[in-house]
């Protein structure tokens, strides 16, 4: 049930950057506060610490703002980037056992002409 929500909350790329933004958001202001940052100091290390590039400039010194570090580069890997590569990969993933629209018409189609050949050797 709860993954049904979640994947009818991120069903689309877009839904999905949202995510990741509030994410990064909600973690920066966090980081702000534990470690007494700027707010835009805060969203640079959100963004470095997500994609694990963490250049260590900005670091966190505080035990809140080590265990929200630890969060989010866990979240951000184990989370949000295996939801994007599913969301591309069943984008790029099409059904080759699922007929279009013109081959359905084209099936319909056929199997009318052969009714009526059959109704017409049948009634012989």
């Amino acid at each position: 049930m709860a993954t049904s929500r979640l994947r009818a909350a991120t069903d689309t790329l877009r839904e999905l950057a949202l995510l990741y933004v509030a994410l990064l958001s909600v973690c920066a202001v966090l980081f702000s506060w534990f470690e007494s940052r700027a707010l835009t100091e805060s969203l640079y290390w959100a963004a470095t610490t997500a994609t694990s590039t963490g250049y260590g400039d900005i670091s966190a010194k505080t035990l809140g703002g080590m265990i929200l570090s630890v969060f989010l580069m866990h979240a951000s890997i184990f989370i949000v980037a295996p939801m994007i590569i599913v969301r591309l990969i069943e984008r790029l993933n099409e059904d080759r056992h699922e007929f279009t629209h013109e081959e359905q018409e084209r099936i319909l189609a056929t199997l009318a002409r052969l009714e009526e050949r059959l109704e017409r050797i049948e009634g012989r």
